[in-house]
């Protein structure tokens, strides 16, 4: 009996050990998976708005962010990112219908979409941080989504972000939207083309961020994920959301790697909180303008 006891008790052991080295291998399968989504679901996209907008007859001296804005009812509506489950239902539709009658780009972005809870809400939203809608509507719940990149990390856990637009033109001077090659009359080299810029956001479900190494050659950090401390994320000068308002209380209900603050989600490591992976992926496409009014 006591030989059969010890057996088992290795059995234990080594089933432990085994079932240990399959779990961080299902967790990086998943994790690493969802990036690859997010990637090929990026380029996808910029494919699709850089050949709407090249086709779209708009004039032709019209910049970037104002040919998003006059086909915000055809091809990106940012207001469109959050999808309230329970306002659909109750207006007697089905997800499938709801997301058919939204815009080109936001169908398209669909797969990268969460599930997520926000102040009681069962919603699903683009991946990113919530905000405060300027629009309200009786299916985003008042929210939207803004892409946070973090730029810099701090030792004692806080973190400095920078906003992204979700499409945005390739240009030049980031600032200056004349420097642009949309416009037929941009300052820039290259005129009456589309070149734009689509930015998912895609975080790991397990999988911890680890601080940059701050010593050649570097030391090893196995042990050293990033914390998160008790400073607050803060934003680089001027910048600010392209769509939406930070807000205090914005801060998902639902997993903690799309929760935390901004989005920038939290993982328990031996009841240590830390950030988890997490990476802005992008896809980038060129057209020329064919069509003009």
């Amino acid at each position: 009996m006591s030989h059969r006891g010890h057996e088992s008790g290795a059995a234990l052991i080594e089933f432990a050990l085994v079932a240990f080295v399959l779990y961080l291998l299902l967790a990086a399968l998943v994790s690493f998976g969802t990036m690859v989504n997010a990637a090929q679901v990026a380029q996808d996209v910029a494919r699709l708005a850089a050949r709407e907008l090249a086709l779209t007859p708009l004039p032709a001296t019209i910049s970037f962010e104002d040919a998003l804005d006059a086909t915000d009812d055809r091809l990106f509506d940012p207001n469109q990112l959050v999808v309230d489950i329970d306002a659909v239902t109750a207006a007697g539709l089905d997800l499938d219908t709801h997301f058919a009658s939204m815009p080109l780009v936001n169908r398209a972005l669909r797969p990268v979409f969460v599930f997520d809870r926000v102040g009681g809400r069962r919603i699903l939203r683009f991946p990113g941080a919530v905000l405060s809608s300027p629009e309200p509507t009786q299916f985003n719940a008042g929210l939207t989504v803004g892409v946070p990149q973090v730029v810099a990390r701090k030792v004692d856990g806080g973190e400095q972000i920078r906003w992204l637009p979700i499409v945005e033109e390739i240009r030049p001077d980031a600032a200056s939207p004349s420097s642009g090659p949309f416009s037929v009359a941009s300052t820039g080299p290259d005129r009456g083309l589309v070149a734009l810029r689509v930015n998912i956001p895609a975080t790991a479900s397990a999988l911890a961020e680890y601080d940059a190494p701050t010593t050649w050659p570097p030391e090893p950090n196995a042990g050293q994920p990033h914390r998160i401390g008790p400073v607050s994320a803060v934003t680089g000068p001027g910048s600010v959301p392209p769509y939406g308002t930070p807000f205090f209380g914005a801060v998902s209900d639902g997993p903690g790697p799309i929760a935390g603050e901004q989005g920038l989600g939290e993982l328990g490591s031996v009841a240590v909180g830390v950030r988890p992976f997490r990476r802005v992926f992008i896809g980038q496409a060129l057209f020329r303008r064919e069509v003009f009014r």
